[in-house]
């Protein structure tokens, strides 16, 4: 997944996501999408939706306006993997 923006920690941030989004249900994983972009957005003060986060089944779609704005997805997702540690157990 290219970004255009180096930001440390998203790529294996993504890849972390991309494995354990294939064991969870799809309603869960656009429920935790939603909760890390919204707290992504109140972190950045984001309110021309500058930060996108979304699932589409088992798959995420991010987009990011800039390294501030993928800056505070960074933080949201890491705030939020709690939500993925029961998960770790089944891989």
């Amino acid at each position: 997944m290219e970004f255009g923006i180096k930001v440390k920690g998203m790529d294996d941030i993504m890849k972390s996501l991309d494995k354990l989004s294939k064991g969870i249900d799809p309603q869960e994983l656009a429920r935790w999408a939603k909760t890390c972009e919204t707290m992504a957005r109140k972190i950045c003060n984001d309110k021309l939706s500058d930060i996108i986060l979304r699932s589409q089944g088992k798959e995420l779609d991010i987009s990011v306006k800039d390294k501030k704005s993928a800056d505070c997805l960074v933080k949201a997702i890491e705030s939020n993997l709690a939500f993925f540690r029961p998960f770790f157990l089944e891989l």
